[in-house]
């Protein structure tokens, strides 16, 4: 199904309405260990298994493709020549019925403040490692308020964890940075600052350290990317441009996803698309087994997302696409096929907008 919404800000928070005193209230605001649990209503979590969430073994300047089939090579002029009225999404469900494995897709278009939403399945799915954009903004948000500006009034040490956490999806970085803040409790109470409908985060267990198994939808990571992507109460200019900063630096063999298409149509592995000075890509990527898979290794299916911010060319917007059920196959197979399928609903908006967008059109009310 897909659906085209007008954006409305239901709800609007900030520090002093909620965030600062929950937080407070909960003891979190120091970090460490959480206090007194908020109430039920606050908090919605969710236990995660042991699994790795981050680069899986192998994969680097070497990486080779895995055997199972990947999407081609998109040509522009297949979809420039759509009508309008098809709207950004034209092409990506018929070409998501080519692939294996469920999807979901969420996109905010600046240029006509309207979202469209995608779904091929399952109501929530598995962050892995994009639920690090989320940790990152929510240290940003609470350094925001202190003296100096960020990232000057950052100590060395979380400056360099959230650099590792996000240009290279560093895991321990990622646990320090989750731990120290208070872990799922705060985090979840953070998210009511985006605010996020349907993310549950997960949780520290005696075996694993729980925020890869975070579950959520391409639409709320489309809401958390938007703050840091424009204007907003909820995280300052400086916080905002820092996080943009770190996203904008992916190392090249983290670079796929989403800026296959606005960098071009050279998409392969290991450097994937080659930066367009024309466009900015702020991004973020997850990958990993799909917990529910006992033996954690290449007989498992795969859960691959790709998240971020997209200006240049005319087009400015904001997109997330969730890949579940990525086929098990040998090495990396399934974690490659994923890579495609993202790239291949990435290559298909990015030529959609080419298009003239239409301006959100307001009705008087009768």
């Amino acid at each position: 199904m897909v659906q085209a919404v007008r954006f409305s800000r239901a709800v609007r928070l900030s520090f002093l309405t909620l965030g600062g005193a929950a937080l407070a209230a909960a003891g979190l605001l120091g970090g460490g260990s959480p206090g007194p649990a908020p109430s039920a209503a606050a908090v919605a979590l969710t236990a995660g298994a042991s699994q790795h969430a981050g680069r899986p073994a192998g994969i680097g300047t070497g990486h080779q493709a895995g055997t199972l089939p990947v999407a081609g090579t998109l040509a522009v002029k297949d979809v420039a020549s759509a009508s309008r009225l098809a709207g950004p999404l034209h092409g990506v469900a018929r070409y998501l019925r080519t692939r294996k494995g469920v999807a979901q897709v969420a996109l905010f278009n600046k240029l006509t403040g309207r979202t469209y939403l995608l779904s091929g399945g399952r109501d929530t799915q598995y962050t892995a490692s994009i639920v690090k954009a989320d940790i990152m903004a929510l240290w940003l948000w609470r350094y925001q308020s202190r003296t100096g500006t960020i990232p000057d009034n950052l100590p060395y040490s979380i400056r360099y964890l959230l650099q590792n956490m996000i240009t290279m999806s560093d895991n321990v970085a990622a646990t320090s940075l989750f731990y120290f803040s208070g872990g799922c409790t705060t985090l979840t109470l953070f998210n009511t600052l985006i605010p996020t409908r349907h993310t549950k985060v997960g949780c520290e267990t005696p075996t694993y350290y729980g925020w890869g198994n975070t579950t959520t939808t391409a639409a709320d990571q489309v809401a958390i990317v938007r703050k840091l992507a424009y204007r907003n109460r909820t995280l300052a200019p400086d916080a905002r441009a820092y996080g943009l900063h770190l996203m904008e630096s992916v190392e090249p063999t983290q670079r796929w996803g989403i800026t296959c298409g606005p960098w071009g149509t050279t998409c392969a592995a290991p450097d994937y698309a080659t930066p367009d000075p024309a466009v900015t890509v702020a991004l973020k990527n997850g990958w990993k087994y799909l917990p529910t898979c006992a033996k954690q290794d290449d007989s498992c299916p795969w859960q691959v997302n790709s998240i971020g911010w997209v200006r240049g060319k005319g087009r400015d917007y904001v997109l997330a696409v969730l890949t579940t059920d990525n086929p098990a196959g040998p090495g990396t197979a399934g974690f490659d096929y994923g890579i495609s399928t993202i790239q291949g609903v990435s290559q298909r908006i990015w030529a959609n907008l080419a298009l003239r967008p239409r301006p959100l059109v307001r009705r008087p009310a009768p």
